[in-house]
């Protein structure tokens, strides 16, 4: 059988771009065109058969010269098939395409169209439709392509297409060549090409053969539109890599100096599935980190340059992107994203303040509505334990005078009525029986007797639940003042902030306000141990997906741990705890990187598919965090416990030295008084007092 061979008589370079080429006159060398131009119609006929066998609509792209060669619209296929076609002029421009040429490349895309037949006798017309329709996304890059071969398609400036596109067949057919007579000859032979995938040049697109049309027939008659992707047999793919937690870590990095593979940590999820990737698609990973990507990290767009793995995926240096990418329509400018592997919660990294306020013990037991209800309740008692005494005193102690009762039966029956019959006393009375402080002396009285006992039931209550409470208080640690939700943290004075200016957007178009405000105060921070410094000192709230903010707050822990284990207080290098905000801003896909229109796509699709239906991400999510989680584990039991100290105990001595403070400046006060007002008093003699003071003359002062 014949094989795809170069024919030394002939110069290969030379080729036919045009089947109207004139030749001259004579009766043979019209025979051979003709026979020519119907070979070429046969081979097109051919492919778009065994096309139409495997997709249900093709896009047609001719122009004059092949539309009335081939008549293409009229092909028979075995089964339904939706046919749409353009014909392009010989002097087509698409700086500003045709409204029809666009609208037709939306409407067979919309309906999953994906086979297309380009016949252009002019290659830079064909080139300029594929950069044009390739950079719009007018065409699905992994359907199957027919062209008519054309170095001028296979230039440096369009290598990438070709790195895109690879389910191609390429029908070559070759010139006239002279014999040393001078004589022409035509040969018959067409070659099928296709390109190699990946690459095998590194500016190049590298070609091989993959049947010929020889004596009416096709040599080989196999599929023509294999899946290259299946196996790559070996090849190197270059991935890019952005270190970040979770989908690659630190620990990864033997990978990139070529270190043996015995790491059993953690290496990222990403990183994981690129390994599983490539063993599937049979290829060989090559990994690199990107110039200063630590600071670029995924990189901004400015007028004049772009950085990070942004301006990786623009220049095409790499197969693939690692970086925990989220899934947004920004990203999808630059890289071709595949499904989501995994949901990450984006939030803030707060400050976290302790309540010193052991200060408030005495009234930590209670809410503010229990004192005042408390409160209300002793003053009320007081009142009514005076009202009582007094009309016990007026209307009983009248009426039995009316009934000549004796005298000491009267004085037993009101004995005790004088601790409520004064206001003032009636309530320090009414107050000690609160705290659980026994009588002076009874009262006699039954109807006071029995309020008394009320009184007291109330009392006992209130004085178990106050101790009880102020144990809980003493016993428990201090509670923990935090910042859980964006209407928390939109109504407080600390700023916010994080390392992309999208995710500052992503806020200030939020339809819900408090986004609206956390937008309006959201800071770019490029340094992100600049950001947890700022966060420990109180003053900033950082923005990133919860497994790094994890991963980072256990970093900080150890490090003020060692800086307190060196002797340096833990006061001088952080003033605040660091804790991670409950709610989620968003709840963000994360995707696999991939080159921009990369026909590895689908194929990794399937196997990111399969991996998480067998649980591989959340094992591989569950390594990565798992240092973090047991660290946390760890500083939780060595944690200090709750215990009574003089810190805590601070509330009493407050309590006593007020008193004592109060009760001295009452002392002064009384004293400042009888200096200054009774001793100054024209009615005051100090050897008749009882005149002064209005004393009765049978009671002993």
């Amino acid at each position: 059988m014949q094989r795809c061979t170069f024919d030394k008589r002939y110069d290969p370079n030379k080729f036919l771009t045009n089947s109207s080429v004139k030749f001259h006159s004579g009766l043979y060398e019209e025979h051979e065109l003709e026979r020519s131009d119907e070979n070429l119609k046969l081979v097109i006929e051919k492919i778009v058969e065994e096309i139409m066998e495997q997709k249900n609509c093709i896009v047609f792209v001719t122009d004059s010269v092949y539309r009335t060669l081939v008549d293409i619209m009229h092909i028979q296929s075995p089964s339904i098939i939706s046919k749409y076609e353009i014909t392009l002029r010989d002097n087509e421009q698409f700086s500003r395409p045709r409204k029809q040429i666009r609208r037709i490349l939306n409407d067979s895309k919309a309906i999953g169209c994906n086979a297309y037949v380009i016949l252009i006798a002019n290659g830079f017309v064909t080139a300029e439709f594929l950069k044009y329709t390739e950079n719009e996304r007018l065409i699905d890059a992994y359907g199957l392509f027919l062209f008519l071969y054309d170095d001028r398609l296979f230039r440096p400036n369009l290598y990438y297409i070709w790195n895109r596109i690879i389910n191609v067949v390429f029908i070559r057919q070759y010139n006239a060549y002279k014999h040393r007579s001078g004589e022409k000859a035509f040969k018959e032979k067409i070659d099928l090409y296709t390109v190699y995938f990946p690459s095998r040049g590194k500016r190049y697109s590298s070609m091989k053969c993959i049947d010929t049309w020889y004596h009416n027939k096709l040599q080989y008659g196999v599929n023509h539109f294999t899946k290259t992707t299946s196996n790559l047999q070996k090849k190197h793919l270059r991935v890019a890599i952005f270190e970040h937690i979770p989908s690659v870590t630190e620990r990864s990095r033997a990978y990139y100096n070529e270190r043996p593979n015995n790491i059993t940590q953690a290496l990222g999820v990403e990183f994981e599935l690129i390994q599983t990737i490539s063993k599937a698609m049979n290829f060989i990973p090559k990994y690199y980190m990107p110039h200063n990507i630590a600071v670029e990290r995924w990189g901004t767009t400015d007028v004049n340059e772009t950085t990070g793995l942004i301006n990786e995926a623009i220049q095409g240096k790499a197969a693939f992107y690692l970086g925990d990418l989220h899934y947004t329509l920004h990203h999808l400018n630059y890289f071709d994203l595949s499904i989501p592997y995994n949901t990450e919660c984006l939030t803030f990294l707060t400050p976290e303040s302790l309540t010193e306020n052991s200060w408030k013990l005495l009234i930590l037991p209670f809410k503010l509505y229990t004192w005042i209800a408390l409160l209300f309740t002793l003053v009320l008692g007081g009142i009514a334990f005076h009202v009582l005494s007094l009309s016990y005193k007026k209307y009983i102690g009248l009426y039995k005078t009316q009934m000549y009762v004796p005298i000491t039966t009267m004085e037993k029956e009101g004995k005790g009525l004088y601790l409520f019959t004064e206001i003032q006393n009636s309530l320090l009375y009414t107050y000690g029986m609160l705290l659980q402080v026994s009588l002076p002396n009874l009262p006699n009285s039954w109807g006071l007797r029995i309020f008394i006992g009320c009184w007291w039931i109330y009392s006992i209550l209130v004085a178990v639940a106050y101790r009880g409470s102020m144990t809980a208080t003493l016993a428990n640690p201090f509670a923990r003042v935090t910042i859980d939700s964006l209407a928390q943290l939109a109504k407080s004075s600390i700023e916010v902030g994080g390392w992309n200016k999208e995710d500052k957007e992503f806020f200030l178009i939020s339809a819900d306000s408090n986004s609206q405000e956390v937008g309006k105060k959201f800071q770019l921070i490029v340094n992100e141990e600049t950001a947890i410094e700022r966060v420990a000192n109180g003053s900033f709230c950082y923005y990133e997906n919860s497994y790094f903010l994890r991963n980072a707050r256990v970093k900080k822990q150890i490090y003020e741990k060692e800086q307190v284990d060196k002797g340096i207080s833990k006061t001088t290098t952080s003033k605040h705890n660091l804790h991670i905000m409950e709610e989620c801003a968003v709840n963000m896909p994360i995707a696999l990187g991939i080159e921009k229109n990369s026909p590895l796509k689908p194929r990794v699709n399937i196997l990111i598919r399969r991996i998480i239906e067998t649980g591989l991400v959340e094992k591989w999510l569950s390594d990565v965090m798992e240092w973090s989680k047991i660290t946390e584990i760890r500083q939780e039991t060595e944690s200090e416990k709750a215990v009574v100290n003089l810190h805590k105990l601070q509330g009493a001595f407050i309590a006593i030295i007020v008193g004592y403070f109060v009760a001295f400046m009452v002392l002064i006060g009384e004293i400042l008084y009888w200096k200054h007002v009774t001793l100054k008093d024209p009615k005051f003699d100090k050897y008749h007092l009882d005149k002064f003071y209005n004393i009765p003359n049978n009671v002993k002062i």
